[in-house]
């Protein structure tokens, strides 16, 4: 520790001989023999006031210090003032005689005590002991360093950061709030809109109601203000207050107006971490805020490396200054005519920005707004979106609202843990033999249940969590409950994104992912133990409070969760009960239904043909590594009681499976004939149709020539146009024949739905049958061309088939084609599937044609399995709009592009 200077200055309290101000100024002569300046040049200075007993009470009154230099006073020559600071005046003051009569500066400083010095130094033990016998007064001090310190505990990442801003905007009323991020490392952008700023740039602007010098520089610069919390504690004891005189009609008035002055909003209360986010984000700072009424912008910059410093000596976080300035409107304020721009530049080291990292921050800020509010609530109106040039595709909507949940459930908890209503809908998917669902029930009792609820006297209590409404979403991780091109990134979202999200006045305040890494409801738990029980990655939920209904929830000052305490326990618990009784034993017992109707059913050879292999590889490890002779195990003890009994019958086993293997694949092998033979006899049924029409035509034309003996032009023209389509439909069916010793190629998407329509081109200009098809889009395969030619004959020749049977017009087919995920949709205006059929939609023998087939989805399906694509019939998310009727979409994602690909 340095040196400390340390004096005591002579200050009568009641003389007016010095122009002094107590605590503020010390005014003193810098002539004479006592030369008081040179007593101030040391510094800093600590120092002791001390009141004489000649005209005054004797005594130590007060603690100080003085940074600065003097300075001359103007109007009295050879006077000087110097500053005081940190004033702490002694609760009880100190005589400067101890009991016995002693002086104790006498005792303490023998050297340098002379009574005659109005100015004089003291020890530094001396002004300590001064100090805590006047029992001084002292105050909390917040070091400069205290920004770095909580910018990094406070704020547990960027993405926490960003959204604490966004909220600041909620609270000012904001209806939108943009955030754009600018300038990072790794992505490369033409243009920027804030280029003359150092990247990472981050930018957060709002149209809220804006901030003037006041609140900038009391709630802003101010860490933990109250300006905004002093609103949930009004609230807490307006609450208290009205369920003690049973007044809450005059707590619901005061909500109402809150919400008024709010723009229907209560302020989210938070704990004034909006400054330390900012130094998270970046090592600089600009906000621009414009309120209503102000011609101008007021403009605020804050350099945080000067308070990141290490210095030698303690700073106290008010030393250091920040530069407050005004400038004309910089942006266009839009109707509000006021707004909030937050530009925080310059980046942290260690944290280096990227794709990944910016895609996450856009989805939990599109999960910031309440996506289910409760029922009859109007939703906010307040949208929040992130913008990054070098990203262009940001999502607008999360992926899984374009998957139907297996389960939707909707409940109200009132205050006592009681559910008013719920419902619970299941809703499997057409490709599940199962039939929808939906249950219901009032007045159930979330308590009765669990011994948590009983207190000391074994009676059942109230929650202290406050009433609540839920939403939950459920699938089942795995086809077919969740099928289409997006199967992977929805079951992805699902395991990063699971869980249930709590939201307070319709913004989130607790991401299912906080709950999720605590296990908040023991479900992970539970599903390690019964791997059958729901966990959170097969539920996207919400919960709807309101901060004047659940005062006793309270966020975590880090955003990552909730305040455990007794409130928080108890929504857990009762949040718990709801998944357990009312969701889970429906959700296993539907999945162990569908397991029932198709367990044990393994119709693919292959994976037949896979079993035995793998049984075969196990038989070998036991004959190469299982002590036969032995047997410890006695897991052969079935074959023989003898070694040789033993050997032969692992023999035996072993032959069997490699029969069996080769008895599988000839059962492939035929299966795949039959349908190729099946598939070639429905091409060829249709063009025999055909060509049996033409040719009849053909007859009756010639036998009309013959019989009038006259070679009429008109009708010699009928006659080449039908052996045109007579040779037309023998080409054709050539191309349609898919054998298995068809040598792939590589060829595109077009060509082979250029081909199918080619065939049924002439039908369909017959029969009116628009068709619509953008060749523009294309994507590489290879593969069997015939295949796929046949595949998209069979779904052309249905469509016509149901087109024409439904009797409506227009009559059109659609084909779409995403070259992104590269898949196909095939759409027509026909009748649409049956719903009896749907669930055995590619099975053999089903169909509703007269005469049936039931073997062409059947042969589409085999095929594109042969490819190492798939066909289903298309998601209501997928689907064409204006098409009423089929519609199937086709993979190709794991069919490859090209001959080197494969």
């Amino acid at each position: 520790m340095p040196n400390r200077n340390c004096l005591i200055l002579t200050q009568y309290r009641e003389d007016g001989l010095y122009n002094d101000f107590i605590g503020k100024f010390y005014h003193f002569p810098a002539t004479g023999d006592k030369n008081y300046l040179k007593q101030f040049q040391s510094l800093p200075i600590e120092i002791v006031y001390y009141e004489p007993e000649k005209r005054g009470k004797g005594e130590f009154y007060g603690y100080g210090q003085i940074k600065r230099p003097p300075f001359e006073d103007k109007r009295e020559p050879g006077y000087f003032f110097v500053e005081i600071s940190d004033y702490k005046p002694f609760a009880q003051p100190v005589p400067f005689k101890n009991e016995e009569g002693e002086i104790l500066e006498k005792l303490y400083n023998t050297e340098h005590y002379n009574y005659n010095n109005a100015v004089r130094h003291i020890a530094p033990e001396f002004l300590d002991a001064l100090c805590l016998d006047g029992r001084i007064q002292l105050n909390f001090k917040a070091d400069a360093h205290l920004i770095k310190v909580l910018g990094e505990q406070l704020i547990g990442s960027e993405k926490v950061g960003i959204l604490e801003l966004v909220k600041n905007g909620i609270d000012a009323g904001a209806s939108y709030c943009r955030v754009k991020i600018e300038k990072v490392g790794g992505i490369s952008a033409a243009e920027y809109e804030f280029g003359e700023f150092d990247g990472p740039v981050i930018v957060i602007e709002d149209n809220g109601t804006g901030m003037n010098r006041e609140i900038i520089e009391k709630g802003w610069l101010r860490p933990a203000s109250t300006i905004k919390t002093n609103v949930k504690e009004k609230l807490k004891e307006e609450r208290k207050k009205a369920e003690a005189s049973g007044k809450l009609g005059a707590y619901n008035a005061l909500i109402e107006q809150l919400k008024k002055e709010h723009e229907g909003r209560i302020p989210l209360g938070e704990k004034g971490v909006g400054r330390f986010a900012t130094h998270r984000l970046g090592r600089n700072l600009v906000i621009k805020s414009k309120p209503v009424a102000s011609p101008f912008e007021y403009v605020l910059k804050v350099n945080w490396d000067a308070f990141d410093k290490v210095f030698d000596t303690t700073v106290d976080l008010d030393s250091i200054g920040v530069e407050l300035t005004r400038q004309a409107p910089s942006r266009d304020y839009g109707e509000t005519n006021s707004g909030t721009q937050i530009i925080i530049y310059g980046g942290r080291e260690g944290f280096e920005w990227d794709e990944k990292k910016i895609r996450d921050i856009n989805k939990s800020i599109l999960r910031l707004n309440s996506p289910n509010p409760s029922p009859g609530k109007v939703k906010t109106s307040f949208r929040a979106f992130v913008e990054c040039p070098q990203i262009p595709d940001l999502e607008t909507k999360e992926i899984y609202e374009s998957f139907t949940p297996n389960f939707s459930l909707e409940a109200l908890v009132n205050k006592k843990g009681v559910v008013e209503d719920y419902t619970l809908k299941f809703s499997p998917p057409k490709s599940v033999p199962l039939s929808e669902e939906i249950w219901t029930d009032k007045d159930y009792d979330l308590k009765v249940s669990s011994p948590y609820w009983r207190d000391e006297n074994g009676e059942i209590r109230d929650p202290v969590c406050g009433g609540f409404y839920i939403h939950l979403d459920a699938w089942y991780r795995k086809k077919p409950w969740i099928d289409g091109p997006e199967t992977g990134e929805m079951i992805s979202y699902l395991y990063e994104y699971g869980g249930i999200s709590i939201y307070r006045d319709d913004i989130i305040i607790f991401p299912a992912e906080s709950g999720t890494k605590n296990d908040w409801l023991n479900l992970s738990k539970r599903h390690i133990k019964q791997g059958f029980r729901i966990s959170y990655y097969n539920i996207i939920g919400n919960i709807e409070i309101e901060q004047s209904e659940n005062i006793d929830l309270v966020d975590k000052t880090n955003r990552e969760g909730m305040i455990e305490n007794l409130a928080y326990d108890d929504l857990a618990k009762l949040v718990e009960t709801i998944i357990q009784n009312i969701l889970e034993t429906r959700y296993i017992a539907k999945r162990d239904e569908h397991t029932d109707l198709t367990k044990g059913l393994i119709r693919d050879p292959k994976t037949l043909s896979s079993i035995a292999m793998q049984n075969s590889v196990i038989l070998d490890g036991i004959q190469k590594n299982y002590p036969i002779e032995e047997d410890p195990w006695r897991i052969l003890h079935q074959l023989g009681e003898t070694v040789d009994e033993r050997k032969g019958g692992l023999v035996n086993i072993d032959s069997s499976i490699k029969n069996l293997k080769k008895s599988i694949d000839l059962i492939e092998e035929v299966q795949e004939r039959m349908a190729e033979h099946a598939g070639f006899g429905i091409a060829a049924a249709v063009s025999i149709h055909e060509i049996t029409k033409i040719t009849a035509n053909f007859y009756n034309g010639i036998s009309q020539m013959i019989k009038s003996g006259q070679a009429d032009k008109v009708r010699l023209e009928d006659l080449k146009s039908a052996s045109a389509s007579l040779n037309s439909e023998l080409k054709r069916l050539s191309p349609l024949r898919a054998i298995r010793n068809e040598n792939r190629r590589e060829f595109t998407i077009v060509q082979s739905v250029k081909y199918a329509y080619g065939v049924f081109s002439r039908k369909m200009k017959q029969e009116g049958i628009e068709f619509e098809f953008d060749s523009q889009v294309d994507f590489p395969l290879f593969g069997r061309y015939s295949t796929l030619n046949q595949i998209l004959g069979n779904l052309f020749d249905n469509s016509i088939y149901w087109i024409l049977a439904s009797g409506k017009k227009p009559r059109k087919i659609r084909v779409e084609i995403n070259s992104r995920h590269r898949t196909l949709v095939f759409a027509d205006s026909g009748t649409g599937v049956d719903q009896t059929i749907q669930p055995y939609l590619f099975q053999p023998g089903y169909s509703m044609k007269i005469p049936p087939s039931g073997l062409g989805l059947y042969i589409c399906k085999s095929y594109m399995h042969s490819m190492g694509g798939d066909i289903h019939q298309t998601t209501d998310r997928e689907r064409i709009n204006g098409l009423a009727g089929a519609q199937f979409t086709i993979e190709f994602s794991n069919v490859p592009k090209s001959k080197e690909e494969a």
